[in-house]
């Protein structure tokens, strides 16, 4: 029996997250639920590629998105409202070397009745009962509308090349919307689906639509010694990349069900599937190097002449096909397609990239390699080709594209004769309007995101604030704002005029910064690199060279960490090395490496987040500007005395000295008084912190001795996030909700080292813990004693903590499943240092803190000890 419990319990564990799937049904439908409803129409002129029927191609269909939306519901009745969410069509003629094309998500593209999109055009009321239609009724839903002629290839790729070549169309709404909107609830099957009328499916839901397709794998995580296996059942309406743990990508069409061998991961470490839908991810993982942009046969050829270049395009695509032949006969003609026009703009972007770093640009053009004509550019179309594109780093050929291409466009436009005003470097706003202006659609916005990413880390946020509000206000792409918004919030932290405190960073504790100094200056540079690039080293010496000849470098402290040995720590002066839990933090902030140049007192003056190419002369420049900023800041107060506001300030300081005079005897007291209570409570908490920073450390060590290297280094990082905090807080008065409650997590996270117990920490919605201050180290203690005299004496148990605010009045309950405090005494150093830092808490801010300890055996029959601490606001 027992042998039994352990095999279930070992099965729910590596089973990962796999859960029992509830169907939704028309009787769960709530007011703000929505469905989204796709109609597809398949051209009869089939186009180059895929022949068959699916409606995710992106040739030749024309697919039709509504949302209906539960606007009201009664005992009887359900109202729907239905909206139109986009629409898609893209077709070819035959003898016509290109597509006619319209997307409604980028309508500054095309001409159409953009009042259409997002107005309801169907209101339904249905019997709730019956669950058929009471009462239709139906706006105006002709949809008119023009499609652009766009030719294949990629030099013709832009709309905006044949703006006079269209196509009007219209499309009665009614008529698809109609026959599903009938459907939709008597349609609803058991498990939880609706079937709909002929050509139409629904594609999404605000709830869980039943799974349609399944995987099974592991080692997922960077750790592969973590060889816990993850199995998942979920819906997909699209062939998607779908995101497995830390390591792992699937790549996934509906109805798919695959399985890895884990068998020959163990003994290969490579990834192999099995089932339905194995082909796709077998390619990508077994032949990566089709699918790679840094490919290292072709990386080797340095220099490199069009002829090289032949030849390697030649072997590469050889090799392609004899793969997919031999090994992948069965692939999904849609997957098919993706890896062929990957290595198709794999190889554009590569002859590309070539031509623009040749010096002998004649030789390029005369070897036919930059012809337009060529297959790798003139079997593409960018336009429409993003339905087929792998975003995977090491896969995202057809974004490498674009980024190539735009950036070969400004060479070119640069080397124009009628621009040489140009040939210098292009200002952000300048890289940002030629993107605009290169690309339509979905290109434009991959294409101008991808820009302003790149300029984020070269350039201050504020000098692209305009483009970057531009470009999140006008583009439709969620997935892209979202990107640039985390890229955005990551920097902030490093903007010029920010303080290197505030980053968050480690290494801002080891910088020995001076308050209230800013006549002298400190270089970092960090990076998580593995080795130290030679590169890196010589420009640090010429940096050190170049401040010795100005004359600068007693004011400039070069602070420069990289990944190395140890052993090379003299060979590579002034470098040092980075620590292991410094290159994990680089890591989890997402910052490959870090240039900071700062005053002394930490004030950010520059940084670039693009490894280091430090050029001497503007960091020189940027220092001397800022020396003379606080010399004309001198110049212009002397100038000030001299214009007549010497008097002014004579005045103001009579006048000044007179009150202050006044008021002196009281200011001082009081003063006083309030000094000795603060120092009174900082004498409190600095003697509060050693206590749970002992068992902190007790527990690491017992980690450390039971072998458990990587656990207890892990828990170290913690452990020196959680000092940081204490050191950090310590000092202040007043800390935020969200520092305190991070702080308690961290302690609970190294306590349960110790003991193996449960906690829950839930904060009422109404809460806003960035907006609430509360004195630091206010709960820690109560909490510290639950773990003490709740859980410690059994090993086990649990902790509740709960936050609520009602009426300005912030209450904390904790609640542990012990003893019981038997005497008031029981509660400890921390309880008594608390209350009595209540009471200083009360002399100096004139705030009551209300407190209560009681036993839970009095009113809930359980035992246990429940604190509550009531806050006013």
């Amino acid at each position: 029996m027992k042998t039994a419990l352990l095999l279930l319990l070992l099965f729910l564990v590596n089973s990962g997250s796999a859960e029992t799937f509830v169907p939704y049904t028309p009787d769960s439908l709530k007011k703000g639920d929505w469905v989204e409803i796709e109609s597809v129409h398949y051209y009869p002129y089939i186009a180059p590629g895929i022949k068959e029927k699916v409606p995710w191609r992106a040739e030749n269909i024309r697919r039709v998105i509504f949302k209906a939306t539960v606007t009201d519901l009664n005992e009887h009745t359900l109202t729907l409202d239905y909206t139109l969410k986009n629409l898609y069509d893209c077709r070819n003629e035959a003898g016509k070397p290109g597509f006619y094309y319209f997307d409604s998500r980028y309508r500054q593209d095309f001409t159409f009745d953009r009042e259409k999109v997002g107005q309801r055009l169907l209101r339904v009321i249905y019997d709730r009962d019956s669950r058929e239609v009471q009462t239709l009724d139906k706006q105006e839903t002709i949809f008119s509308y023009s499609k652009n002629y766009v030719p294949f290839g990629v030099r013709q790729a832009g709309l905006s090349t044949y703006p006079e070549t269209t196509l009007r169309d219209s499309l009665l709404l009614d008529k698809l919307l109609i026959p599903a909107a009938q459907t939709l609830l008597t349609g609803w099957q058991e498990e939880g689906m609706p079937r709909l009328a002929q050509n139409a499916r629904i594609i999404d839901a605000s709830f869980s639509l039943p799974p349609n397709t399944e995987f099974t794998c592991s080692h997922v995580n960077f750790d592969l010694s973590d060889d816990s296996t993850i199995h998942k059942k979920i819906f997909i309406a699209y062939p998607t990349e779908y995101k497995v743990g830390e390591r792992v990508t699937l790549l996934l069409t509906p109805g798919d069900s695959i399985t890895q061998d884990k068998e020959r991961f163990a003994t290969t470490h490579k990834r192999h599937y099995q089932g339905r839908g194995s082909e796709q991810n077998n390619i990508q993982y077994s032949f990566r190097r089709f699918a790679d942009i840094y490919d290292p046969d072709m990386r080797s050829l340095n220099p490199i002449t069009p002829d090289q270049v032949k030849k390697a395009l030649q072997t590469r695509d050889s090799l392609f096909q004899i793969t997919l032949e031999k090994d992948f006969k069965h692939l999904d003609p849609y997957w098919r397609k993706v890896f062929e026009r990957s290595e198709q703009y794999f190889e554009g972007m590569f002859v590309l990239r070539f031509y623009m770093r040749a010096t002998d640009k004649r030789a390029w053009q005369e070897s036919g390699l930059l012809d337009w004509q060529a297959p790798y550019f003139a079997s593409v179309n960018p336009l429409i080709d993003f339905a087929y594109s792998l975003q995977k780093t090491d896969a995202a050929t057809y974004y490498y594209f674009l980024y190539t291409y735009s950036n070969y466009k400004k060479q070119e436009f640069k080397s124009d004769n009628l621009c040489l005003n140009k040939q210098g470097k292009l200002s952000p706003q300048e890289e940002y309007i030629i993107n605009k202006q290169l690309f339509s659609g979905f290109p434009k916005y991959m294409a101008t995101g991808s820009t302003l990413q790149q300029l984020m880390h070269t350039n201050t946020l504020s000098e692209i604030e305009g483009d970057y509000n531009d470009f999140i206000r006008s583009c439709p792409d969620t997935s892209l704002t979202n990107l640039l918004k985390r890229t955005y919030d990551k920097l902030l932290p490093f903007e010029t005029g920010k303080n290197i405190r505030e980053s968050g960073l480690m290494i801002a504790d080891s910088l020995h910064l001076v308050k209230g100094s800013d006549r002298k200056y400190i270089l970092l540079f960090l990076s998580r690199e593995q080795g130290l690039p030679a590169p890196n080293l010589q420009n640090a010496l010429d940096f050190k060279k170049c401040l010795e000849s100005e004359g600068l470098v007693s004011i400039v402290q070069l602070e420069l960490y990289s990944k190395f040995q140890s052993n090379n720590t003299e060979r590579v002066k002034p470098f040092k090395a980075i620590s292991d839990l410094q290159i994990e933090e680089l890591r989890r902030k997402g910052l490959g490496a870090v240039t900071i140049l700062m005053r002394e007192d930490g004030t950010i003056l520059y940084r670039q987040f693009t490894g280091w190419r430090f050029d001497p002369k503007p960091a020189l420049a940027i220092i001397q500007n800022d020396l003379n900023r606080e010399d004309e800041s001198f110049n212009d107060f002397l100038k000030g005395f001299k214009e007549g506001v010497l008097g002014t300030l004579l005045i103001a300081a009579i006048i000044c000295i007179a009150y202050y005079f006044r008021t002196k005897e009281k200011q001082k007291k009081e003063r006083n008084r309030r000094h000795i209570r603060e120092l009174e409570l900082r004498a409190i908490r600095s003697q509060m912190n050693p206590h749970f920073i002992f068992n902190a450390l007790s527990s690491i060590q017992n980690l450390i001795n039971r072998s458990a290297s990587q656990e207890a280094n892990e828990y170290l990082i913690d452990f020196s996030r959680l000092l940081r905090k204490v050191l950090a807080t310590s000092e202040k008065k007043l800390v935020p909700l969200s520092d305190e409650i991070e702080q308690l997590q961290l302690y609970l996270k190294l306590e349960q080292l110790r003991f193996p117990f449960s906690y829950s920490l839930t904060v009422d919605k109404n809460i806003e813990p960035d907006a609430i201050e509360i004195p630091g180290m206010l709960i820690q203690p109560f909490v510290e004693n639950a773990v003490k005299h709740g859980i410690a004496p059994r090993g086990t148990g649990e902790i509740i903590i709960r936050l609520s605010l009602q009426d300005q009045l912030l209450t904390i309950d904790i609640i542990d499943d012990g003893p019981g405090i038997e005497t008031e005494a029981e509660g400890g150093f921390g309880i008594r240092a608390i209350s009595n830092e209540f009471e200083i808490l009360k002399d100096l801010y004139n705030t009551e803190i209300g407190i209560t300890i009681e036993n839970r055996q009095k009113k809930e029959s359980v035992s246990g000890c429940h604190v509550r601490l009531s806050i006013p606001l």
